[in-house]
């Protein structure tokens, strides 16, 4: 009789060392849970720095207005020789849109002067006399300057408000 040699048969004799499929799952989901969490994470963090990008693109826009109005002459007495038209009391701050605001200028995205189609932000602007005008007083005024988007458009809302004495010429 011939003797055949047999191959050996591989037995699990005790559970293997590895991974089962129901561990592999399980870790896939804590993953995927914690991709959702950063995810989340990183839009909220986006969106944060677009409102404070516009934050400033505004308050940029209103404060370069507001140093405009108060670099501009103002003597004493109203109105005075060679007055300057940018400090002429006046103007609106109103937001609803409710009437003509009277001292109003566009501006892009860029912070530069634009026209309305173009325009990101509107600026209006509100010269108010404090003292009454006469030879013997000095000539206060009250400025405010208001940037807001343009009707229709999402962003902030800045305000900006100075008291300006006339120069004791």
């Amino acid at each position: 009789m011939v003797q055949r040699a047999a191959f050996p048969v591989a037995r699990c004799e005790e559970r293997e060392a590895g991974f089962s499929l129901v561990e592999t799952l399980f870790a896939v989901l804590i993953l995927v849970v914690a991709a959702g969490g950063l995810v989340r994470g990183i839009a909220q963090s986006s969106r944060a720095r677009q409102a404070a990008a516009d934050t400033g693109l505004a308050t940029r826009i209103a404060r370069g207005r507001m140093e405009e109005l108060l670099a501009a002459p103002l003597r004493r007495g109203w109105p005075w020789s060679g007055y300057h038209e940018a400090v002429t009391p006046g103007g609106s701050t109103e937001l609803g849109g409710a009437g003509t605001p009277g001292y109003f200028a566009y501006f892009g995205e860029d912070g530069e002067p634009s026209d309305r189609r173009a325009a990101r932000y509107e600026v209006r602007w509100r010269i108010r006399e404090l003292t009454p005008p006469g030879k013997d007083r000095l000539a206060s005024l009250r400025m405010e300057v208001v940037a807001m988007p343009v009707s229709g458009g999402a962003g902030p809302i800045v305000r900006l408000e100075s008291v300006r004495v006339a120069n004791g010429e």
